[in-house]
């Protein structure tokens, strides 16, 4: 039987108290602040279309010359946060919050060093790494630490395009995930393993760079905790040996125990060591964020037959209590961590819990068909926008801004607003 490390137990643990906490979780229907009218909902479209409609033209009109460039960077800037805020609903900005934090001047310095590292890299899945840097930025401000691009935070944001896209391609067969995991495990150890392709070569380029940040004698619990997540994701294979019904395997377990240590694997990758306190956060962060993602990709799980909590039963039965219970489980798991407490932690905790529950609205949106009429429609009444809208929306933004223009958006964000600069919108 293999002898497991003191972290090994601490993320047992950690599984074994947020599984608890999901079958405690209420099924009942979740507590939302206020109803949205349907009038304010269809104001709240014509905002973001007209606004959207702007964005696209003004990416366009890009100004060659110097003098003009701030000017036009003001105008786009202003655009994204009147979309921002007009899907959000709040008054106040988020995007203010994290260009304040040095978000987006990370995100231009992470694309830049993404450059260096991978010309050939897919635009899509630099967006997939960025919304880990944010995370793990989203940990820095937790920490009560400076906001910045680490080592390791490029590294291992770096890691899920390289690792768990290629463990989820269905066309690479399993001899050759198993292969690579071998091999992977072993330079999480700190062992040589052939390099047998240009994706191997990249993987173990970065986890040399942790290592040169993170020196192996004075931080163990960092690898063990890429050895954890390293272990959740060979764990999540057995999700892809197609269908299987519930108490088959042990689905819920492999989701949390993937999804917790994804997270808690950020934590240390940040701070190097973590209290009692900032794991179990770090770990039930890591589990919603992991069931939302599940929440989001059932139609593409259930055709190529990954089970997760919700695949598993969407062919069956409405998954409406799942979603409650998921409601209840991040409010819950966010009103817990009563160790972060500064202004800036709880503005993050209020920030997270909003994102989420948008997130799941515009996942319940493209998935209708897996609830029931009664629950989308008494859902629907506590979203901003209509659940229709939020498919067209995404469909819109997909067809009509191309990956130069999120490029170039990404580039504003990093720039922020010039006050210096009269506001034109």
């Amino acid at each position: 039987m293999e002898k497991k490390n003191g972290l090994a137990n601490i993320i047992e643990n950690l599984k074994l108290k947020y599984l608890s906490l999901w079958w405690k979780a209420s099924t009942a229907f979740y507590f939302f602040e206020k109803e949205i009218k349907l009038t304010e909902k269809l104001r709240n479209e014509r905002k973001i279309e007209d606004y959207r409609k702007r964005l696209f033209n003004e990416l366009h009109k890009m100004p060659e010359e110097e003098n003009k460039i701030k000017e036009w960077n003001n105008r786009i800037f202003s655009l994204i946060k009147d979309i921002e805020v007009g899907i959000t609903g709040e008054e106040e900005s988020y995007i203010d919050f994290f260009v304040e934090k040095g978000y987006s001047l990370i995100t231009e310095e992470f694309i830049k060093e993404v450059r260096s590292f991978d010309t050939d890299m897919d635009v899509y899945d630099i967006f997939q790494a960025i919304r880990n840097v944010w995370i793990m930025n989203s940990i820095q401000v937790f920490f009560n630490m400076e906001v910045k691009l680490t080592p390791s935070i490029f590294s291992y944001s770096m890691l899920y395009p390289y690792s768990d896209n290629y463990l989820d391609d269905i066309e690479v067969t399993a001899k050759d995930k198993i292969s690579f995991n071998n091999k992977f495990r072993r330079w999480l150890f700190g062992e040589e393993a052939e390099i047998s392709n240009t994706n191997e070569e990249k993987v173990y380029q970065l986890v040399k760079k942790i290592e040169a940040e993170f020196p192996r004698e004075i931080y163990n619990q960092v690898f063990e905790s890429l050895l954890a997540i390293h272990k959740g994701q060979e764990k999540s294979l057995i999700q892809q040996r197609g269908e299987s019904i519930p108490y088959e395997r042990d689905i819920i377990g492999i989701s949390f125990e993937k999804g917790g240590t994804s997270v808690l694997a950020d934590g240390y990758l940040v701070k190097g060591e973590l209290s009692a306190e900032e794991a179990d956060f770090m770990f039930g962060y890591g589990v919603f964020l992991q069931i939302i993602d599940d929440l989001q990709d059932i139609e593409e799980d259930l055709s190529n037959g990954h089970m997760t909590i919700l695949s598993q039963i969407a062919q069956k039965w409405p998954l409406d209590n799942l979603i409650n219970k998921l409601l209840w489980f991040i409010e819950k798991t966010i009103n817990n961590a009563k160790s972060f407490s500064s202004k800036d932690s709880m503005k993050l905790k209020k920030v997270i819990k909003k994102s989420c529950i948008i997130m799941i609205f515009e996942a319940i949106s493209k998935n209708r068909k897996r609830f029931s009429k009664k629950y989308i429609k008494e859902l629907e009444k506590y979203s901003i926008l209509r659940f229709s809208y939020y498919k067209k929306l995404k469909r819109r933004f997909q067809k009509e801004f191309s990956s130069q223009d999120i490029l170039h958006i990404c580039t504003v964000l990093s720039k922020g607003y010039d006050s210096k600069k009269e506001e034109v919108i």
